[in-house]
């Protein structure tokens, strides 16, 4: 089985409302002279949530932050190997000295684009990423304040919760369905993730909730410590 590739994009907006796009270069492997996200793929010796910020210090030569938005999959069109696409929302915080790595960028322009133009021209994966965050930010999303789940899991710790027996029997169950989720994601168990999708969304646990258990699945299933 082809091997799979973690992608991880930072998603940035100028004050019209247009993002940024890069235009990868003829000769590159991966979606040859195609408009991109900023982004790249992420290597096994590096972090997920690490290679935006890296593709901005070391291309655009800016210092970002970096806050999760969303994740969707699907197959690399030369290779067909299954592809993990990670989304930042971007902020740019300070401008760093010295001049782009030109020898090693794999983009040769650079342009802001309007938003529909940009979801009509983009790669599927990329383009699916963008119209949820954009979707998600007109519903007043703020996605450096969405809880991940160390912050679930450290409820059950509060002396509130445990004060509170019907509560903590009614939170077993909502645990097991989430777990349920990120092992069927490690396990590349595609057929069953749908259903336990559905059974978790059931029992109340929010979209960023659930894609967070899946991409922890993801992330395990390739050796990687969870983030």
């Amino acid at each position: 089985m082809p091997q799979s590739l973690i992608l991880g994009y930072g998603v940035v907006f100028d004050e019209a409302g247009r993002v940024l796009l890069l235009r990868r270069r003829p000769g590159e492997a991966l979606w040859p002279g195609a408009w991109w996200l900023p982004g790249d793929v992420t290597p096994l010796s590096e972090e997920p949530d690490d290679t935006v910020p890296r593709i901005f210090a070391h291309l655009l030569r800016q210092r970002v932050a970096a806050a999760y938005a969303h994740t969707v999959y699907g197959p690399e069109p030369s290779t067909d190997r299954h592809t993990i696409h990670n989304a930042y929302l971007v902020t740019v915080e300070s401008s760093l000295d010295g001049a782009p790595d030109d020898e090693s960028n794999p983009f040769d322009a650079m342009e802001w684009w309007d938003l529909p133009a940009a979801v009509a021209e983009l790669p599927e994966p990329q383009a699916e990423l963008l119209g949820t965050i954009a979707e998600r930010l007109e519903q007043g999303w703020t996605f450096e304040d969405d809880a991940g789940l160390d912050d679930l899991f450290e409820r059950l710790e509060t002396p509130e919760l445990a004060a509170q027996p019907d509560a903590a029997a009614q939170l077993a169950p909502r645990l097991e369905a989430l777990v349920s989720l990120a092992l069927c994601a490690a396990l590349n168990q595609d057929a069953a993730l749908e259903r336990r999708l559905q059974s978790a969304r059931d029992l109340g646990w929010s979209q960023a909730e659930l894609q967070r258990a899946i991409d922890l699945g993801r992330q395990a299933s390739h050796g990687r410590q969870p983030a």
